[in-house]
């Protein structure tokens, strides 16, 4: 996380400075497991844009089962 300066990069790229308090996996360990220590498969977030990833792939998953 500290290559990052400990800043959400989430609310980064909308302009905004925030403290990550979560690292993230971009791509979610049970889509590819060995990605998991992958350092470019990490990524530092705040826990909103945490919580708000989560859902938006929590639905798309939803919507690929059927």
């Amino acid at each position: 996380m500290l290559r990052h300066d400990s800043l959400c990069q989430e609310c980064l790229r909308n302009g905004l400075y925030t403290k990550a308090d979560v690292v993230d996996h971009i791509v979610e360990l049970r889509d590819d497991w060995e990605r998991r220590l992958d350092q470019s498969n990490l990524e530092p977030l705040c826990h909103k844009c945490h919580n708000e990833k989560t859902i938006i792939e929590k639905e798309n998953r939803n919507k690929n089962k059927y």
